[in-house]
């Protein structure tokens, strides 16, 4: 079953393919380095012919042409050892001397088969008609031609052998290799489907394409399981915390069933039931914005922001709000700042800070909205001179629904630090809490490139 599985994968497949490139590449470089060898060898015989007849010739006309046959007899001992290949005829085709019999005389080179000390050879030769008319054939014994061409094979051969076998066995480790990466990442996707949501596909530390791959994935199944632990949260934060709205509501709507009502007190009851239906609703609305900023399912509307614009008209439709509650709401902003986002979440994460001051803040308390530039960005920050939120309660006030001990008996769902943490993650900005001596200090940094 792993060998089908190792011959039906796409690596072996492809490491296949690249073995068969390779195999074609190594005929290709022999039959290139055959032809060239061949012929080089062949030419260089050639020309050793032409220079022995050319030699001869010169001999002959300083010694004189009588001397021909002696000449020709002179370099038949001299050359025995490369076995040369020489015969004189006269102009009737007797042979005058030589070492191979008698032939039809032909003019220029050939390859000739004849009788050499006993045995049939391939013989290059030259034919020339001489000037008396005689004719002179000068050639030599294709023996090394032969060699050369019998080791280039066998060495061909080998080398075409050892690269295929080396080429199949680099394919088969290949596709192991990757195999085994792909089935690291089947099983954790197989761990998870059933349920698992701790499994990680491992990494090697080779810093490969196949790290880099499992990096990405361990970081999209980290996302996924904040998101499943996010909404089982929520879900349970929902069942606990609107529980009991739901019930006093259908407690009080059963109770108005069963006794009668004059007209005023019937309005008062449906007031009140619609005032309680309406803040289940808002509550759900938060829930719903939370949801898509969270999950990326609400539509980008990235601009550039003129952040000192937004943050100043925010403190003028606030500040009669904060004279209400006794309060004063002042604005400690520096001009012109500008920042890439979106104006309907940045507005929805100042005014929500604003209204968590205004509501949590006592009567005489100052409020201000700063925002000043710094090396790290844009630092936007809501400072109030309430009672704050002691230090191991800051991480537990960003979850949704979760309220302080303080707060429960004032006005709100526990969802607008949830909703500024969401708004501060999606624009990639950094939301820490801090002391404002007294009071808190709520500080959201936007990174230069926000």
């Amino acid at each position: 079953m792993r060998q089908n599985k190792l011959l039906r994968a796409s690596s072996f497949r492809l490491a296949l393919l690249y073995a068969g490139l390779l195999t074609a590449s190594v005929l290709v470089l022999f039959g290139v380095t055959y032809w060239f060898a061949t012929d080089y060898a062949a030419q260089d015989e050639t020309n050793e012919i032409g220079v022995e007849l050319a030699s001869i010739q010169d001999e002959a006309r300083s010694q004189g042409a009588d001397r021909l046959p002696a000449i020709i007899d002179n370099h038949l001992r001299l050359r025995r050892d490369v076995r040369a290949v020489y015969l004189l005829q006269d102009p009737a085709g007797h042979k005058i001397i030589g070492n191979i019999d008698a032939l039809t005389p032909f003019v220029g080179p050939t390859i000739l088969n004849s009788v050499l000390d006993g045995q049939m050879l391939l013989v290059r030769a030259y034919g020339t008609r001489l000037a008396n008319g005689d004719y002179l054939i000068v050639g030599q014994d294709t023996a090394t031609l032969r060699q050369m061409k019998a080791l280039i094979v066998r060495a061909f051969s080998v080398g075409f052998v050892v690269t295929v076998l080396m080429a199949i066995l680099g394919s088969v480790i290949v596709s192991t290799t990757v195999l085994k990466r792909v089935d690291a990442v089947n099983r954790t996707a197989r761990a998870i489907m059933g349920g698992d949501f701790s499994q990680r596909v491992p990494v090697r530390g080779t810093d490969d394409e196949f790290d880099e791959l499992a990096a990405s994935m361990n970081a999209m199944l980290d996302r996924i399981e904040d998101l499943m632990r996010s909404m089982r949260q929520v879900s349970n934060d929902i069942a606990h915390d609107l529980r009991t709205p739901l019930t006093r509501l259908r407690q009080r709507l059963e109770y108005a069933k069963r006794r009668v009502y004059s007209v005023e007190e019937l309005h008062d009851v449906l007031g009140h039931s619609i005032s309680q239906v309406d803040s289940i609703l808002e509550t759900f609305g938060a829930l719903l914005r939370i949801a898509q900023i969270e999950a990326g399912g609400r539509e980008e509307k990235n601009a550039a922001i003129d952040i000192s614009k937004l943050l100043l008209a925010i403190v003028d439709d606030f500040a009669p709000a904060a004279e209400d509650h006794g309060q004063r709401l002042v604005a400690e902003i520096e001009p012109q700042l500008r920042a890439q986002g979106d104006p309907e979440l940045l507005t929805q994460l100042v005014v929500n800070l604003v209204e968590n001051a205004i509501r949590h803040s006592p009567s005489g308390a100052r409020i201000s909205v700063q925002a000043r530039a710094s090396g790290e960005g844009i630092e936007l920050a809501v400072c109030d001179t309430g009672p704050g939120i002691p230090l191991q309660e800051r991480e537990n006030v960003l979850r949704p629904f979760y309220r302080l001990e303080a707060s429960r008996t004032t006005e709100g769902n526990g969802l607008g630090l949830s909703l500024v943490a969401a708004i501060a993650k999606r624009h990639h900005a950094k939301l820490s809490f801090g002391d404002n001596a007294p009071g808190l200090r709520v500080a959201v940094l936007f990174p230069v490139a926000a």
